[in-house]
């Protein structure tokens, strides 16, 4: 036989009689206690006053069923203080029909589903899924909490996701323990700011690197925000520009020569090549010269993030710089001052070898997140399911709901 208070979880209520219909396991239950302590005296007192008209609560899932708890709250009178008032339930805050259990399973199947599959389970709207959402998780956002207590130093890391089109968002994130701290709901410098600006002293102070893309905005605000931070451009945007570049070129000359040129060829890995693809990109560079600058570059940007040594990377880096600005083209001249004006800052990568790795696999996530959903119009709920799939561990393990 079943122990239905261990089931539901409250131990505090005793089973009168249970029986179950299509979508619902109904239960009425009445309180176990006799007594109840008055909350303007604080006395304990055993008098009742009367019943409060019957409630139904819904309180979680067992086995695709809600249950409903069906039940009558009692109303005291303190005979210390001559004054009444209703009994209080742990599990339940005052007017709401939905327990803290309740609250936290439909919150945890927002995790891989969507709002649609939360009404239907649930039956619960979107609009109080959406505020459940809210009160769980924007606490969480940008809390360095953890950071402050353990007083170590850390890894900042700064990218950018996509929410819509050409909208962006800025993801911010500890590289040390690869904990995705927030999404910011734009890039704008005044957002990335305003965030780094307020953040307590110490843990500016913990902050001892930054991996950010090859963006002057990022660059800027973290010289402002945090002075004392070394920066370093993360390894797989430099290449990614480097493929971007490639790829410009290539649409060029297909436009020009009316061709097709194979566009994975170009940027695949020169060792990951099949003998046959080798053939290929062969015919490619011999037939279009203009392109075979660009790919030597990319291959020698890679070669030099094999090195171990600084020194040797910088020497690498100087070579590459010294090539692209020697050319007669206007590409290749601006992508040599763009690979000099972030010079220092891409070989602080040989420092610590810290990349933005983690943040790029937060990204492929948050687009997962995207396609569970069938998208977003509101980007305050992204940034809430998004921060939600980082804290399922905390919900399952906190009291949630106080």
């Amino acid at each position: 036989m079943w122990n239905f208070n261990k089931l539901l979880g409250l131990s505090s209520l005793e089973i009168k009689s249970y029986h179950q219909t299509n979508k619902y396991h109904i239960f009425k239950v009445k309180q176990r206690n006799k007594t109840s302590f008055c909350p303007f005296c604080g006395k304990k007192t055993s008098y009742k006053y009367g019943f409060h008209p019957q409630r139904k609560i819904q309180h979680g899932l067992i086995f695709g069923k809600i249950c409903l708890l069906i039940f009558k709250l009692r109303r005291f009178f303190c005979q210390r203080c001559n004054k009444v008032f209703n009994e209080k339930l742990s599990f339940l805050k005052k007017y709401e029909r939905f327990t803290q259990k309740h609250k936290k399973e439909a919150i945890l199947n927002l995790v891989d589903r969507s709002f649609s599959s939360g009404k239907k389970h649930f039956q619960t709207s979107y609009f109080l899924q959406r505020k459940w959402l809210k009160e769980i998780v924007e606490e969480n956002i940008f809390n360095f909490k953890e950071e402050e207590i353990k007083g170590k130093p850390f890894v900042l890391g700064i990218d950018e996701v996509s929410f819509s089109k050409h909208k962006m968002l800025t993801t911010v994130g500890n590289l040390s323990n690869h904990t995705l701290k927030g999404i910011l709901p734009s890039m704008k410098k005044s957002c990335l700011k305003k965030l780094l600006k307020n953040l307590s002293l110490k843990v500016k102070l913990q902050i001892k690197e930054v991996v950010i893309d090859m963006s002057v905005l990022y660059l800027k605000v973290i010289q402002e925000t945090l002075p004392n931070a070394k920066i370093t451009i993360d390894k797989f945007h430099v290449i990614q520009d480097a493929n971007r570049r490639i790829d410009e070129q290539r649409l060029i000359l297909q436009e020009i020569y009316e061709t097709k040129i194979p566009r994975h060829i170009l940027l695949k890995n020169k060792e990951s090549l099949k003998e046959k693809e080798k053939m290929i990109l062969n015919m490619i560079l011999k037939k279009y010269r203009e392109i075979k600058i660009f790919y030597e570059v990319k291959e020698k940007i890679r070669e030099m993030y094999g090195k171990k040594k600084k020194d040797e990377a910088e020497t690498d880096l100087r070579l590459i710089i010294s090539l692209l600005k020697s050319t007669d083209d206007g590409e290749l001249i601006s992508w040599g001052n763009t690979l000099y004006y972030f010079k220092n800052y891409i070989l602080n990568y040989f420092d610590n070898f810290s990349t933005n790795g983690f943040m790029e696999g937060i990204n492929n996530k948050l687009k997962l997140i995207k396609r569970i959903s069938f998208g977003f119009k509101n980007k305050e709920v992204f940034i809430l399911k998004a921060m939600l799939s980082v804290l399922v561990t905390y919900i399952l393990n906190q009291p949630i709901f106080k």
